[in-house]
């Protein structure tokens, strides 16, 4: 039975009319539209929007500490107003009025501020663009390199000048230093492609170390392996930063070539074992089994699936650890099957006398049925996709825990493309 929403149901800084979440409206901001949500979802999708709302504040919290508290107070302007034109627009539930008025003075205290220093930066720049001649004029391309490098820091941190003397100011300076860098790396060219020859040949043998550990072909591969490391000793200098990155993945993937080996070893011992092996043998016969079973899902019986359940259960014992995708072909099997008898059932109940019909009559129904849940699965994967790139968090088990509701969603959406698929097939050949 599907429980119906309210019309309308008042929740903190927002409402729920007719299954869909709003932010509540403020000043001259109309309410929007957050989520359409089930019964079941409502409270998680408040929950969720809540914290967006804590997350936006408290970067607002660590702008107005910097502000407050650094002497670069213009370089902030641009984040502040970001964060303003956000709060109109941002998804959340929540006082956005409060962070409004938050937002207000610090801008108009940073705009003045910003006035007050542009013709303190003008001088400023001016005089690094007298800096930056004599240094155009060095030969020594070495020194000049690094004091070109401080000047130019020291242009980044001067901050903006007067309008309308930035765009000649700057151009100077883009001018006069894009001018030393062509001239450098003309220099240092020929340098640079056999930098680029070395590093090329290190990545190489790493990609190729790399490609053994999925054929898992350890013994043939082995002695080319070594080979390999004797190659990797002869490439030759590259500068020392490349060589500390390159040389850490080159370990890595030695390492994690001979530890796969030796579990391979390892695996290949058990797999001698007779009941190991004996057990191995029946469980894959199963699967095929089910496979077919699966396939005939929407004909077969329950008692069909459960006495292959049974089966499986005293089939021996494989272990999970040498043989996962054992264990995880029953489970996704079994995922199918139960996926398979839910849309027929989901078809009798809105299809009338649906157990009468003919085959390529209940296929047609099938199809209709997997379409709509198709159609609810991949809506709420676009929604799902367009709220974590909105969310900008990159850590933590909040994250993994998103991650994880996106590969359930994902996988929900290829499965009915596949029962779709599968039942299109059945109607062309009858």
């Amino acid at each position: 039975m599907i429980w119906l929403l309210p019309t309308i149901v008042e929740i903190p800084f927002g409402h729920l009319e007719n299954n869909v979440l709003y932010r509540s409206a403020f000043d001259q901001v109309e309410a929007l539209k957050l989520k359409e949500v089930a019964e079941d979802e409502a409270a998680d999708a408040v929950t969720f929007f809540l914290a967006r709302f804590d997350k936006l504040k408290l970067k607002l919290d660590e702008i107005e500490k910097k502000i407050n508290s650094e002497n670069n107070k213009g370089s902030f302007l641009s984040s502040l107003q970001n964060l303003k034109e956000t709060v109109l627009i941002h998804e959340g539930l929540g006082d956005y009025q409060k962070l409004l008025d938050r937002i207000a003075p610090l801008e108009s205290m940073l705009l003045d501020y910003i006035d007050k220093n542009r013709s303190k930066n003008t001088e400023i720049k001016k005089a690094l663009l007298a800096e930056l001649e004599p240094i155009l004029a060095n030969n020594d391309q070495e020194e000049a390199f690094e004091q070109i490098k401080d000047l130019k820091s020291r242009w980044l941190k001067t901050g903006q000048a007067d309008l309308e003397m930035r765009t000649e100011l700057e151009s100077k300076f883009k001018t006069g230093v894009d001018g030393f860098f062509e001239k450098r790396n003309a220099f240092n060219e020929d340098k640079k492609m056999l930098i680029a020859a070395r590093v090329s040949e290190y990545e190489s043998i790493i990609a190729e170390i790399k490609s053994y550990l999925d054929k898992k072909d350890f013994q043939q591969s082995a002695d080319r392996v070594k080979e390999l490391q004797k190659q990797w000793k002869e490439v030759g200098h590259i500068p020392e930063k490349d060589f500390t990155a390159l040389n850490e993945k080159y370990w890595k993937v030695a390492q994690d070539y001979f530890n796969k080996q030796k579990k391979q070893r390892n695996a290949d011992r058990k797999n001698k074992i007779k009941d190991q092996k004996e057990g191995l043998k029946v469980k894959s016969a199963i699967l095929e089994e089910f496979k077919v079973l699966v396939q005939e899902a929407w004909v077969a019986e329950e008692k069909d699936f459960e006495a292959l359940k049974a089966k499986w259960k005293g089939s021996g014992h494989v272990s999970k650890k040498s043989h996962p995708e054992i264990h995880e072909g029953f489970i996704e099997l079994s995922r199918e099957w139960q996926e398979k008898r839910f849309i027929w059932s989901l078809a009798q109940r809105k299809n009338k006398g649906f157990a009468k019909k003919q085959e390529k009559d209940q296929l047609k129904d099938l199809t209709k049925t997997i379409r709509d849940l198709l159609y609810r699965d991949e809506t709420e994967l676009k929604s799902f996709n367009e709220n974590m790139d909105k969310m900008h968090i990159n850590k933590g088990s909040f994250v993994d825990m998103l991650q994880e509701k996106l590969a359930m969603q994902e996988g929900k959406v290829a499965l009915k493309r596949r029962f779709l698929k599968e039942c299109q097939e059945k109607i062309k050949q009858l």
